[in-house]
């Protein structure tokens, strides 16, 4: 499996993990009964060890993955989408890792916790508000950047026009939905506060034996974010030591309309041209996914690193001539390169799902 599936892979895990939780959550606008009638259903197979196993696996590859994909850039020129998915993509394994270990441990360290809705709400509306915020911005940074992350992916693909009417209403709708439920049920959980003095000093009691174990808990998570932190600065010390050891270093390339850009060796073509304002398509921001980047090497192709397994396969998937190359994958070695750029500058995504059809023959 590539690295660029894997991280798609686990993506996709961290979604659905994501997705059942919002939707238990949106069943609080029913009430506080139906979101634990159907926790065992949407929440309960991840608080299993193969489930815990399962998101906790895909949240470290995932972390992996992205700094790895920090370490290994050559550039710092990325679109605002881009530099906005960096950021929310360093910040969702933490979180989302920090929040299932911390869920699991506390069950562990205190048996009788009640890890149930209501006592959450509770904590979350009565105890300590402050905490709600927190973990509904957890949510919706983890939701915003899987939502961007599964739109980018699919809008590449051809069934996205049987689908795109249905998927993005649902991206939109529910995280809105699951803040509604999330404020119904916890405005039912207040009415239960203050109404059943029985059920309270159940919440109180559990909340004691959390607190009992608080500091061990915030120990943890200290040293993870402590850990993760030293990894995010080695991988952009890696990058940053590139760009440093290789800025003396440059190559020139010419393109079609008498445009040519300069840069450091080893950066990509698209890379030469995003930085020297060359206008040039790149509806996956340089994943190698779209295909719509692609240049006609019209001399200088042996300055051009080889063609790896994912350019192969994109470029059979368009249809690209024998000279052609992804502007995104292929890095310049050297000076001489002179490229045509076969799509124009404002093709979008329909041209990686019919590239024939903005062609000229």
């Amino acid at each position: 499996m590539s690295l660029r599936r894997l991280r798609l892979v686990t993506g996709l895990v961290l979604m659905a993990f994501v997705t059942g939780h919002m939707a238990n959550l949106m069943l609080g606008m029913h009430s506080l009964a139906a979101m634990e009638s159907w926790r065992p259903w949407l929440m309960g197979p991840w608080r299993s060890g193969i489930g815990i196993a399962l998101l906790a696996g895909a949240a470290l590859v995932h972390m992996a993955l992205g700094l790895y994909a920090v370490g290994t850039r050559r550039s710092a020129a990325m679109s605002k989408t881009d530099l906005v998915q960096l950021f929310l993509g360093l910040a969702t394994p933490p979180l989302l890792l920090n929040h299932a270990v911390v869920m699991h441990m506390a069950g562990e360290v205190t048996p009788n916790f009640d890890a149930t809705f209501g006592q959450m709400l509770a904590v979350y509306w009565s105890f300590s508000p402050g905490y709600a915020f927190q973990q509904l911005g957890v949510v919706m940074v983890v939701w915003i950047h899987a939502a961007v992350g599964l739109y980018s992916w699919l809008v590449l693909k051809p069934v996205w026009k049987r689908i795109g009417g249905l998927v993005l209403p649902l991206l939109f709708a529910v995280p809105i939905l699951a803040l509604l439920g999330f404020a119904e049920a916890g405005r039912e959980v207040l009415e239960k506060l203050s109404g059943d003095p029985a059920w309270r000093a159940h919440i109180t009691d559990n909340l004691k034996r959390v607190v009992a174990v608080t500091n061990p808990l915030e120990r943890f998570q200290n040293a993870f974010l402590l850990v993760y932190g030293a990894l995010v600065l080695v991988a952009f010390g890696v990058f940053g030591s590139r760009v440093l050891r290789e800025r003396f270093a440059r190559v020139t390339i010419a393109y079609d309309g008498g445009l040519s850009a300069q840069g450091r060796r080893g950066l990509s073509i698209l890379e030469l041209s995003r930085l020297n304002d060359v206008p040039h398509a790149h509806v996956c921001s340089g994943r190698g996914r779209c295909g719509t980047c692609r240049v006609r090497i019209e001399s200088g192709g042996a300055q051009l690193t080889p063609t790896n397994e994912a350019e192969r396969g994109t470029l059979a998937r368009v249809g690209a001539g024998a000279s052609e190359r992804l502007a995104c994958q292929a890095r310049v070695t050297g000076s001489g390169v002179v490229a045509t750029r076969v799509l124009p500058p404002y093709a979008d995504a329909s041209a990686a799902r019919l590239p024939h059809e903005w062609v000229t023959p």
